[in-house]
């Protein structure tokens, strides 16, 4: 009696929100990201000191007090800038409050790595962010989630817990 209630138990915790995440797939923007529910699409422009007019599409989402997004700039001749404009990022990221944790990322392993960097920061508004940045064929992916904070809660959630499984197709496939 007690192992069938351990599996009833493990099976409903293992049926949590984390259960219901699903991979979309941008062919046209070259990545495959994870959303918990299905993202709405916006383009824009990218705000940068160096460069100025770089074109975006940002794909958002909010599950519980999570938001998430992944904005892909279009660096078009200017791949020259990428390197900068990944820093510029992180410096203004960084500028919002007070920094937690930093890492260095990788997605795939040996030739096909593509490296990115992530940060997570202690925000002023009473938000915690956790931005991850990679720079693959001529295009900046930034992939943020943000917890805003709960009602009278203090000990705010990890956005490391929530982390977006994001993929480059190293021969531009996803199958």
């Amino acid at each position: 009696m007690r192992l069938l209630a351990l599996v009833i138990l493990t099976l409903v915790l293992g049926a949590g929100p984390a259960s219901a995440w699903e991979e979309y797939i941008y062919l046209d923007r070259g990545v495959a990201i994870q959303f918990p529910v299905r993202p709405q699409m916006t383009t824009g422009v990218h705000d940068s000191v160096m460069v100025k007019g770089l074109r975006t599409a940002t794909y958002a989402a909010r599950d519980d007090n999570v938001d998430y997004r992944l904005t892909v700039i279009e660096l078009g001749n200017r791949t020259d800038a990428a390197t900068s404009l990944l820093n510029e990022v992180f410096y203004f990221v960084m500028r919002e409050g007070e920094v937690l944790f930093t890492d260095f990322t990788r997605v795939y392993q040996d030739e096909r790595s593509i490296y990115g960097t992530t940060l997570v920061v202690d925000r002023m508004d009473g938000s915690r962010i956790r931005t991850s940045v990679f720079y693959s064929r001529g295009r900046l992916y930034r992939a943020d989630a943000i917890v805003l904070p709960a009602r009278g809660d203090k000990d705010m959630t990890t956005p490391s817990r929530f982390d977006q499984t994001i993929r480059f197709p190293p021969d531009g496939r996803f199958d």
